[in-house]
């Protein structure tokens, strides 16, 4: 699916997920992690040749167990010490939050920073996979 325009790899997942609720079984091979992620129940990651583990998303992900934070404005030493690789797009700033929801919804009222969006999350699969490499010594996969 890698070599097709968004439009066809977005009809492509569509046909996949209908077969799938049909009850259908798909054997789908792709290195595009967030598709992947989006069409399969059941999950094996394959590096240099070797099975590194295999099962369901939330057997490898686990639960959601973060906040991912989005706002604008406030003060940027302050906004470091809650917000765990915090990067900017523009005038918004995002990032991982560290410590309670309502503590950092206090913080940013008493900074004059607006909140935009909080989501609770897990790691991704292509977070996973890359930890799942790196852990093996493993720089790339082929």
């Amino acid at each position: 699916m890698s070599g097709l325009d968004p439009m066809g790899r977005y009809q492509i997942r569509e046909i996949i997920l209908s077969l799938k609720a049909q009850g259908k079984t798909i054997f789908f091979n792709s290195h595009i992690l967030s598709d992947v992620e989006k069409i399969c129940d059941r999950i094996a990651i394959l590096a240099d040749g070797e099975l590194i583990c295999m099962g369901s998303l939330d057997e490898l992900l686990g639960i959601a167990d973060h906040y991912q934070v989005r706002g604008k404005g406030g003060n940027l030493e302050v906004l470091k010490r809650w917000v765990k690789g915090l990067a900017f797009d523009e005038d918004c700033w995002y990032g991982q939050l560290q410590g309670e929801p309502q503590e950092f919804i206090a913080s940013l009222r008493i900074m004059g920073a607006q909140l935009i969006g909080i989501n609770l999350t897990r790691s991704s699969l292509e977070e996973f996979f890359v930890q799942q490499l790196q852990r093996r010594g493993i720089r790339s996969s082929h």
